[in-house]
């Protein structure tokens, strides 16, 4: 049980690292940032309940400390008060995707990864596909 909680906070150091870059520069005044901000914190708050409904005696002071220093984190990241999404404010220059909401995934690719999106990303990167006439290669391997 005690390992769950571990995997857990894994991710959302990972997501929290993410989301501090992103405060910094490009998200900083995105109302996507400020909602996995919102959701993280409110993922923060169910881990400790969780872990003080367990029963697992180890490591609990540990977990509630990390979980306290993930708060802070999450806590402390900027948002300008006057936030919207750059996307529809025609601002966001990054695509159709949202970096900040991305970095939400991130917890399930730590958590949970998938088999088959692991199997079809080996695949993908297993060959090169010519431009020109479409021939597949296989990627040189680097020793």
């Amino acid at each position: 049980m005690g390992t769950y909680f571990k995997n857990q906070l894994r991710s959302y150091d990972v997501v929290l690292a993410t989301l501090q870059v992103f405060s910094k520069d490009i998200c900083s005044r995105c109302i996507g940032l400020l909602g996995a901000q919102t959701k993280v914190i409110k993922g923060l708050k169910k881990l400790r309940m969780d872990l003080d409904k367990s029963p697992i005696p180890d490591n609990k002071k540990e977990i509630t400390a990390h979980i306290e220093s993930c708060e802070k984190i999450a806590n402390a990241i900027e948002v300008e008060e006057e936030c919207e999404c750059q996307k529809t404010a025609g601002k966001c220059k990054i695509g159709a995707g949202c970096f900040a909401l991305g970095a939400l995934e991130l917890m399930n690719e730590i958590t949970e990864p998938s088999l088959k999106t692991e199997e079809e990303g080996v695949t993908n990167v297993a060959k090169l596909v010519c431009e020109n006439c479409g021939a597949e290669e296989p990627v040189p391997v680097v020793h």
